[in-house]
């Protein structure tokens, strides 16, 4: 077993003092361990299973990783509760979080003596929407974010240091309040967006494979996580999108109001794969969806729906998009073959 997995299984299955575990996060977030980090890190995901199995395991694993990462145990400010998350959020969880160890995220603050003793006092919060439902939620300094269905968006109680940094597991849509000493940045999946002022759609959902940023206001500065020295420039009405497999970048004009049309219940696939239309259908309304067959999971299709449209109208399309799809509604359960 090597050194990094060795760090990595202990830190996971141990409760290790603050001290020993500041000494984790600065070890793991070297650039030139990353690759054996990632496999150690795969590696506890795959020893956790999957949504099939027994639900208290992966509870018991999501509250470690949590008190590890410094995530519980903290006092939250007044009505500001985190939320209690469903079974196979926690479990997507335990894989998700480790980024904001790796992406060196609010932990990087230490290193100034002067902002140790301001964090002392700030927790991290976690604000989680369910399937089937949308939320807003305002941040220490004012600006506000709408989070669509199974978002987890991760900020800390106050921004202190040079930066506003936030975490975003899903979709968001960010009124970012202009202050040009401090910094906004969205930390997702395998890319930072970096603000000043601005209003943005943010969609990076770990399932699917790709992550859309999607400029309506101001500008935007978009770099990815692995290659710092490669940054974009947004203006609005320009979207940036990221495909995690191949690492390629495509920057195109479009009209950023459809995809943000999803706050008022809209719904825009642009050359979405069958199989991912059907993931983002069953978080957005709550649906249980069953594949009969996969011949269909690799069709594109580009449809935008009406706003609340009806799981009827919406599978009803659908079938005109894709000659020889049979489907059957039975309540919250969806059958495709």
């Amino acid at each position: 077993m090597s050194y990094i997995k060795k760090i990595v299984d202990y830190f996971f299955h141990h409760d290790l003092s603050e001290e020993m575990t500041w000494k984790v996060h600065r070890r793991l977030i070297k650039k030139e361990d990353r690759p054996e980090v990632d496999s150690a890190l795969q590696s506890v995901w795959d020893t956790i299973g999957f949504p099939e199995m027994d639900e208290t395991y992966p509870k018991q694993a999501f509250s470690q990783l949590s008190r590890n990462l410094g995530f519980t145990d903290r006092k939250e400010p007044v009505g500001k509760a985190v939320r209690i998350m469903p079974f196979w959020v926690k479990l997507a969880a335990i894989w998700l979080l480790p980024l904001i160890m790796l992406s060196t995220s609010l932990y990087l603050y230490w290193e100034a003596t002067h902002v140790k003793d301001a964090l002392a006092n700030v927790s991290l919060i976690e604000h989680f929407v369910p399937a089937g439902k949308r939320e807003q939620v305002v941040l220490p300094d004012s600006s506000r974010v709408w989070l669509n269905s199974g978002s987890v968006l991760i900020y800390p109680s106050t921004f202190v240091g040079e930066r506003r940094e936030v975490y975003l597991s899903g979709e968001g849509y960010f009124e970012v309040e202009k202050n040009v000493e401090q910094p906004f940045i969205v930390k997702a999946r395998t890319l930072n967006v970096e603000v000043l002022g601005t209003r943005f759609n943010l969609f990076a959902y770990p399932e699917i494979g790709r992550i859309a940023t999607t400029l309506e206001e101001g500008s935007v500065q978009v770099c990815l996580q692995d290659e710092e020295e490669k940054t974009y420039h947004l203006v609005p009405d320009e979207q940036l999108l990221y495909y995690i497999e191949s690492g390629d970048v495509d920057v195109k004009k479009v009209v950023s109001a459809d995809y943000s049309d999803w706050r008022e219940g809209g719904l825009l696939f642009d050359n979405y794969s069958f199989k991912d239309i059907i993931r983002i259908l069953q978080r957005t309304y709550g649906l249980n969806i069953h594949l009969q067959t996969s011949a269909y999971n690799e069709n594109l299709l580009t449809v935008h729906f009406n706003k609340n449209e009806s799981v009827e109208n919406i599978f009803m399309l659908l079938k005109e998009l894709i000659p020889g799809l049979e489907y059957k509604i039975d309540g919250k359960n969806i059958y495709l073959r």
